[in-house]
């Protein structure tokens, strides 16, 4: 009978481990929301090729990373018509960061975090879903204080970000629906994203698939190194219909589309002074 039960168990999680994810639909009908992260990269080896890409994706809400002066002029010129709305802060080397929106943006600010080397940007939308919050985020490489590459730095990395995150989220309303995105140098089994899956938020993309990396570096011929940094993240107000990652070459990082609409169930219940238990992700 023993023998039978850990057969049974270990077929379970076997069959757990292999569930089929649902397919994304990414133009569901009725009111939606299109979010898309993209770190354009500070060098902006290929801007043609991020402009073109920001025009056909056609998302509401852009969440840009390591933006300056010369790549907010540039956007500017090629987008302004597509995306009347930005916010570009530029913080030196990597740090920019920027909004681009269909939708008036309100309540802009910049936030700092004391454990963290570039600024989070947070503003107020209203959209076809409804009032929602976007923090864009660019949490710390997990890099040693002088730029080096250490195992040090690797394992502190994840109780960093999670401290950078915490002083970001204080800027917050916690009674508005929220949408976090942005490149968090991080995958989802560490840090402040493992901390906001066990917090109620979901992740688009895990939703739909969890193998497509966000992020390469080419060390040398024969080794690229590849990650999953590259996250939009949403509170329990939203349900995510599809995301997807698209093979732009034109920064080390992917751009990641995520396609949101209201859980009006959630919302509801919210009101009621409840608390839903999270949709399951697969």
């Amino acid at each position: 009978m023993k023998k039978k039960l850990i057969i049974g168990s270990l077929l379970a999680a076997l069959a757990a481990g292999c569930a089929t994810l649902p397919e994304p639909d990414l133009a569901p009908a009725g009111p939606l929301l299109r979010v898309v992260t993209y770190n354009i990269n500070w060098g902006g080896p290929n801007p043609g090729e991020v402009a073109r890409f920001l025009l056909n994706v056609d998302a509401d809400i852009v969440c840009l990373q390591e933006t300056h002066r010369q790549w907010e002029a540039f956007l500017k010129k090629h987008l302004a018509a597509a995306y009347p709305h930005s916010t570009f802060h530029s913080s030196g080397g990597a740090g920019g960061i920027a909004f681009l929106s269909k939708r008036p943006l309100s309540n802009v600010r910049i936030l700092s975090a004391d454990a963290g080397w570039f600024p989070g940007l947070i503003a107020d939308a209203a959209t076809d879903i409804g009032p929602v919050q976007v923090l864009n985020v660019h949490l710390r490489p997990p890099l040693s204080e002088t730029g080096s590459a250490t195992v040090s730095a690797y394992y502190e990395s994840p109780s960093v970000h999670r401290k950078e995150l915490a002083d970001f989220l204080q800027a917050a309303d916690p009674d508005t629906p929220l949408i976090i995105a942005g490149d968090f140098n991080e995958n989802e089994e560490r840090g402040a994203v493992k901390g906001l899956l066990e917090n109620g938020f979901r992740d688009a993309l895990s939703l739909f698939e969890k193998k497509s990396k966000t992020w390469r570096w080419r060390v040398f011929p024969g080794l690229t190194l590849k990650n999953r940094y590259d996250h939009i993240l949403f509170s329990r107000h939203f349900r995510c219909t599809g995301a997807r990652v698209f093979d732009v070459r034109a920064s080390d990082h992917l751009p990641v589309l995520a396609v949101l609409i209201s859980n009006k169930e959630s919302a509801e219940a919210s009101v009621r002074g409840n608390d839903p238990k999270p949709a399951r992700e697969e």
